[in-house]
């Protein structure tokens, strides 16, 4: 049966289970999460010596699995059987494999807790082998969140942290790490643990502690051009080679593509030229400066020389390198 992962935890916690869970999609937050909670949290410690089975697909057969999960636990009322990176288990691709799942679906043992770890991808839901993991197992698809839902998640989780956060705070690591949630809630927790309980997160231990870990980056990059600070943005691109040159064109292309939308809008009030914009109201004050700084010609040219950057990223009249394209790129920028 389909489920969501807010109620399949709940019920962990609760210690309810049934004896088959398949956790397949793009985000694996929340597959890890459930996993986690299995293996840490439903055999005792003693227990774990010989009824926590972890294996992982690329090494496992479907065959040799089910006979682990069928037999029984040892001085225990439960045995727990991972398969991480399920993905990569060749018989969950085979008609054969297949059919032996299917077979254990219809007949599971009552006393094994049976977890497939799908990242990445998912199974067919129209197919006879996904019809039958929604029917006789716990099928959760967890999905990638979108952006109006993150700061809802962060809101969430630093309260699960017994901790507050202002709504700045929840911008800027909404800003910084976009929506990666496992390397937002690893970035939480390592605030968390300098922090006391009941403590409030603020934009400045955001700007300390998460946004500036890397020397540079490309949230970074578009602010220093938006400020028109060219020695900082070329260093920006001198250090930044772990960042593919096309994203950070297609970055910098919207930001003047807003910029031309602020020029030609006759709206005033701050919150409506967000909206405008598409984004935060705590962000707006940074391109009205960024909009002094660039006059409509310039931010005109700017679209130009971005979309003849683009051109030349793709190898159409370019024969330089990719750092090369960008320093000239950013020199133009900046001076008309």
């Amino acid at each position: 049966m389909t489920q969501s992962v807010q109620a399949v935890l709940q019920d962990l916690q609760k210690g309810i289970y049934l004896p088959v869970y398949f956790l397949q999609g793009e985000e694996v937050y929340y597959i890890d999460a459930i996993t986690q909670h299995i293996e840490e949290k439903l055999l005792a410690p003693a227990e774990k010596t010989f009824n926590l089975t972890i294996a992982y697909g690329k090494e496992s057969s479907m065959a040799a699995l089910l006979t682990q999960a069928r037999r029984f636990p040892m001085a225990a009322a439960l045995q727990v059987v991972i398969v991480k990176e399920a993905q990569e288990m060749a018989d969950l691709k085979n008609t054969v494999g297949q059919r032996l799942l299917l077979h254990y679906l219809q007949h599971p043992q009552p006393t094994t807790l049976l977890v497939f770890a799908y990242k990445y991808k998912t199974i067919d839901g129209r197919s006879t082998f996904g019809k039958a993991l929604s029917k006789h197992s716990i099928l959760i698809t967890s999905k990638k969140l979108y952006d109006q839902q993150l700061p809802a998640f962060i809101q969430a989780f630093v309260e699960n942290l017994k901790l507050f956060i202002t709504e700045q705070a929840i911008c800027l690591v909404e800003a910084y790490i976009g929506n990666d949630l496992t390397r937002i809630a690893s970035e939480l927790h390592k605030l968390h643990i300098n922090l006391t309980p009941g403590s409030t997160i603020t934009d400045g231990m955001v700007e300390a502690y998460i946004g500036l870990q890397k020397p540079f980056n490309v949230f970074e990059l578009q602010k220093a051009i938006m400020q028109k600070d060219y020695p900082k943005s070329y260093q920006i691109i001198s250090v930044s080679k772990e960042h593919a040159a096309l994203p950070m064109v297609t970055i910098l292309y919207n930001l003047f593509a807003k910029l031309l939308i602020l020029h030609q809008t006759k709206e005033t009030i701050p919150t409506k030229l967000a909206g405008q914009i598409d984004i935060h109201p705590y962000f707006i004050q940074g391109y009205l400066d960024a909009v002094q700084n660039y006059t409509l010609h310039q931010t005109m040219d700017n679209i130009t020389y971005l979309h003849q950057a683009d051109l030349q990223l793709k190898g159409i009249d370019a024969n330089v390198s990719e750092e090369q394209i960008m320093k000239a790129l950013i020199f133009k920028l900046m001076h008309p």
